[in-house]
């Protein structure tokens, strides 16, 4: 079975690959990099779908991509086993007038201050001093532009209703401490097909507690191979 991991709002993939490594132990497993300049879910669906694997795969998408998933997966391509859903959300977590969705723009989403700011509610007590700095690395190499218009999409986005038709197993990893997302975005999963599951973690759970997240992909792909 072959793994097709979604990346969150920077869109390297390169914040993944400790979980890559433990998965890459028993499956084929890709993290998906977005090109800097791509912006809406849309288009990013259109790219994804252009290398989705020929055979049998699962898709694990993390917070931003959590959406892009759903899209993807509604659409029933041939050969999709089954979603993992982390940490994510299928509507905005955060309702704000659309005019101030703009705002975004001129923000200052990459300021070394927000940056700072933004740790607590990222990784919490599992910050590291090496993490911070592959996090700052990773997210100067991604323009401001980009940042700022994948939040805005994150504001604007809603697909509970797609969420209905998709057909194969899912579940949903919930990070026990997210500050990010709030606990009820995972009350939108809740399907036959779905299993909720809570893991001791802040928001980035696959990249504070990778070893817990992949035994449960692994567990995952297990019971639907």
């Amino acid at each position: 079975m072959k793994i097709l991991i979604l990346p969150g709002l920077d869109g390297t993939g390169k914040l993944l690959s400790e979980v890559v490594e433990m998965l890459a132990s028993e499956h084929e497993v890709t993290a998906a990099q977005y090109a800097p300049d791509m912006i809406s879910y849309q288009d990013l669906k259109t790219k994804v779908e252009e290398v989705l694997p020929a055979s049998e795969y699962i898709i694990v998408a993390e917070s931003f991509s959590g959406p892009l998933a759903v899209m993807i997966a509604s659409q029933k391509p041939i050969g999709l086993r089954g979603v993992v859903f982390v940490a994510t959300f299928a509507k905005t977590p955060i309702k704000v007038p659309k005019f101030l969705t703009y705002l975004i723009d001129i923000a200052p989403v990459k300021s070394r201050l927000l940056m700072r700011l933004a740790q607590p509610f990222l990784m919490g007590r599992w910050a590291t001093p090496e993490f911070t700095k592959r996090f700052r690395q990773v997210m100067k190499a991604v323009p401001a532009s980009t940042i700022a218009g994948r939040l805005r999409e994150v504001l604007e986005v809603n697909v509970v209703k797609q969420l209905g038709s998709i057909e194969v197993p899912t579940i949903y990893l919930t990070a026990r401490s997210d500050r990010l997302i709030p606990s009820r975005m995972a009350s939108d999963f809740d399907r036959p097909l779905n299993t909720a599951i809570v893991i001791e973690g802040p928001h980035f759970l696959l990249q504070a507690n990778a070893a817990k997240s992949s035994k449960h992909i692994l567990d995952f792909v297990a019971r639907i191979d």
